[in-house]
């Protein structure tokens, strides 16, 4: 029986009956009886019934019991029980239990207990173990523990401990300690230590020390420090000091020093000093 494709919400039991795949599967169906064979919605649907080989809903299943060789959906689940060789969604899973060789989904996974050989997900996992030979996510992680030769996610991981040889992740970290020779994230570091030769990231970074010969990032940074040569941000920053032959960003800059010999910016500059030689913008 075919239900209608809007708006259906089931409340018998039915014998290999596919449901509906638009308005009652996608879309806010609820099932209340147990199937046999029964393909679940692949949307919203909340089942509240253990199903045997029940391949549930891809999107926003919140499953309450144990299933054998369950594929559980691969957004938005929460599982609440320990499965044998089950493979959890890829996204948005929390697990609560302990599982052994258990892949855990590659988003959003906050695991709380230490496992041997497990590869954390790679994106939003918040491990708080220490685990040998671990590969913790690729983004997302927050490491609370040290580890050595451990390759920490690129992307999201806040660092609480000094690690030899360690690359910190390229996206979105913010050190809390100093490192000989550390190469920091590319995008959204604030640097709390100073450092030699130390490259900042090249978005969004905001330097609070001085560094020789340092390139700040290309966007978004605002310099609180005099340097020597500093090329600034191409993009967005807003200038505090004085400097001798800087190229201001060329986009949205507004000066308030003077300067020899600066050129300012080709578009959208608002100078508020006087200077010698100075082109004006054109726009």
């Amino acid at each position: 029986m075919e239900f209608l494709q809007r708006g259906v919400s089931t409340t018998r039991s039915f014998s290999n009956a596919e449901f509906l795949q638009r308005g009652g599967p996608h879309r806010g169906v609820s099932p209340t009886r147990s199937f046999s064979n029964t393909v679940l919605l692949q949307c919203g649907v909340s089942p509240m019934r253990s199903f045997s080989n029940a391949e549930s809903l891809q999107r926003g299943v919140s499953p309450t019991r144990i299933f054998s060789n369950a594929k559980f959906l691969q957004h938005g689940v929460s599982p609440a029980r320990s499965f044998s060789n089950t493979e959890f969604l890829q996204h948005g899973v929390s697990p609560t239990r302990s599982f052994s060789s258990a892949e855990f989904v590659q988003r959003g996974v906050s695991s709380t207990r230490s496992f041997s050989n497990a590869e954390f997900l790679q994106h939003g996992g918040s491990p708080t173990r220490s685990s040998s030979g671990t590969e913790f996510l690729q983004h997302g992680v927050s490491p609370s523990r040290s580890s050595s030769s451990a390759e920490f996610l690129q992307r999201g991981v806040s660092s609480k401990r000094s690690s030899s040889n360690a690359e910190f992740l390229q996206h979105g970290l913010s050190p809390a300690k100093s490192f000989s020779s550390t190469d920091f994230l590319l995008r959204g570091v604030s640097p709390a230590r100073s450092f030699s030769s130390t490259e900042f990231l090249l978005h969004g970074v905001s330097p609070a020390r001085s560094f020789p010969s340092t390139e700040f990032l290309k966007r978004g940074v605002s310099p609180a420090r005099i340097f020597s040569n500093t090329e600034f941000l191409q993009h967005g920053v807003a200038p505090a000091r004085s400097f001798f032959s800087t190229e201001f960003l060329q986009r949205g800059v507004s000066a308030t020093r003077s300067f020899s010999n600066a050129e300012f910016l080709p578009c959208g500059v608002s100078p508020m000093r006087s200077f010698f030689n100075a082109e004006f913008l054109q726009r």
